[in-house]
């Protein structure tokens, strides 16, 4: 599995995507990781608008993401899993972005 952190700003755009860790092909699958490539950065900006959503796939599904040489179903599962992202937050709105009450206990006397 391939396990991402991503950022979406309350305006809908891409913060950024990195990858927290993966198993994928030494040398192919593993050009998702920033130190090895900087595929990731472009997320950065982008949103369900930029580009339209028809063209949130690779280039050789007809969207606008570049995929590697020998290793296309890597890039693939990340644009899908990055656009799914931004489809959900899209749906949660503002409830996402909301502040998390908390309750604080007040603990009063001990033993003495």
């Amino acid at each position: 599995p391939i396990k991402l952190l991503v950022s979406v700003l309350h305006d809908g755009t891409l913060g950024g995507v990195r990858v927290v860790s993966h198993h994928e092909t030494p040398g192919l699958g593993d050009k998702i990781e920033q130190a090895k490539s900087d595929w990731v950065l472009d997320f950065t900006g982008k949103s369900l608008t930029n580009p339209p959503l028809e063209k949130w796939a690779v280039k050789r599904d007809g969207g606008e993401f570049d995929q590697f040489t020998g290793a296309t179903i890597t890039p693939r599962s990340i644009v899908n899993a990055v656009r799914d992202t931004l489809l959900y937050v899209q749906q949660q709105g503002e409830a996402l972005y909301q502040p998390i009450e908390t309750e604080t206990a007040t603990i009063e006397g001990g033993q003495g």
